[in-house]
C-alpha cells in the first residue's frame, strides 16, 4: 500500500538524514507508551517525516486543533474521544 494512495499526497525528497529521522521516529513509537518532541524550524518536515513514520508502523495520526482558548478539560475531552 503506498501512503498517497490513502492520504493526502506529500511529495517528499527523503535525502539520508530524511530517511534516518523517519527510522529514528519509527523505533520511538513501536517502543510502548514512546513519545518524541520534535523541534525545529517551522517547514522543515517534522510533520511529514511524522505522518510516514506512523504509516510504516500502522498507526492512526490524529492531530489536536488547538486554539486560544484550548483548555484543560478540551484536553481531557480529546483523550476520551480517542479512548
Amino acid at each position: 500500500l503506498e501512503y498517497n494512495e490513502s492520504n493526502a499526497i506529500m511529495d517528499l525528497v527523503l535525502f539520508e538524514q530524511a530517511i534516518l529521522h523517519i527510522t529514528r521516529i519509527n523505533r520511538i513509537l513501536q517502543n510502548p507508551g514512546g513519545n518524541a518532541m520534535l523541534i525545529g524550524v517551522g517547514g522543515s518536515g517534522k510533520q511529514s517525516l511524522c505522518r510516514l513514520a506512523a504509516f510504516i508502523s500502522d498507526f492512526e495520526v490524529r492531530q489536536i486543533p488547538v486554539t486560544s482558548s484550548y483548555g484543560v478539560e478540551d484536553f481531557k475531552e480529546e483523550l476520551r474521544s480517542i479512548y
